[in-house]
């Protein structure tokens, strides 16, 4: 039987609570969290650095919205979560979860990413330092994609990041520039594949399925 990744909830309460990613490393990043404790239909099935989905309001009503946010601790009814603070007002009125990704399980070399950042970034305004696209070994129709990006933190420290992306499905692929500066990059499954997007401020920027992905720190 296939496993179902979302929950419906109502919010029993909200504590604002400080978040140190990385503690007592040069890459330490102290962040506002949110502990919010719920009434559930079955105890919430997450892990550290899950990507979710939170959808707040009824489906065609005013007051409907959706954002994501990134689980630091997951209990069988509450979680720590991590989202931009502009959500704070309508975290009471979540009414479901959904897991969108989770890097620890899907991303090989991803704890390497994380025991060094403390988290997994967007990638926000860092730059993309060299794009390679390469044919398959198996299948010349099924593309390799190698992306880097070098991650700048709060405090200015910077890290070469290497991306592996495996047997590329439908491609939209924007062309490399002398200067390719990330927006976001984001992950999400879809159906038994990874859908991709690189949103960028300039130069390359690309969604795509992948089948695997693989992350190494230089």
């Amino acid at each position: 039987m296939k496993k179902i990744w979302v929950w419906n909830v109502s919010v029993r309460a909200v504590e604002r609570e400080e978040i140190r990613f990385a503690p007592n490393t040069d890459w330490q990043m102290q962040a506002r969290g949110y502990r919010i404790y719920f009434n559930t239909d079955r105890p919430i099935e997450l892990i550290a650095h899950d990507q979710i989905l939170l959808t707040v309001g009824e489906w065609g009503n005013s007051s409907w919205t959706a954002f994501i946010g990134t689980v630091v601790e997951c209990g069988s009814d509450c979680i720590l979560l991590y989202t931009s603070s502009q959500y704070e007002l309508q975290l009471m009125d979540i009414r479901q979860l959904e897991r969108l990704f989770s890097p620890l399980i899907s991303i090989d070399g991803a704890h390497n990413m994380i025991d060094k950042c403390g988290y997994i970034p967007p990638f926000h305004y860092d730059e993309m330092t060299r794009v390679f696209m390469e044919a398959g070994k198996q299948n010349d129709k099924q593309k390799n994609l190698s992306v880097t990006v070098r991650h700048t933190s709060a405090g200015g420290l910077e890290q070469d990041i290497d991306f592996y992306f495996e047997h590329i499905e439908e491609e939209s692929l924007s062309p490399v520039e002398d200067s390719n500066i990330c927006l976001q990059l984001g992950f999400a499954y879809e159906g038994k594949r990874i859908r991709v997007k690189l949103d960028a401020v300039s130069g390359f920027s690309a969604s795509f399925l992948c089948s695997e992905i693989s992350v190494q720190l230089q």
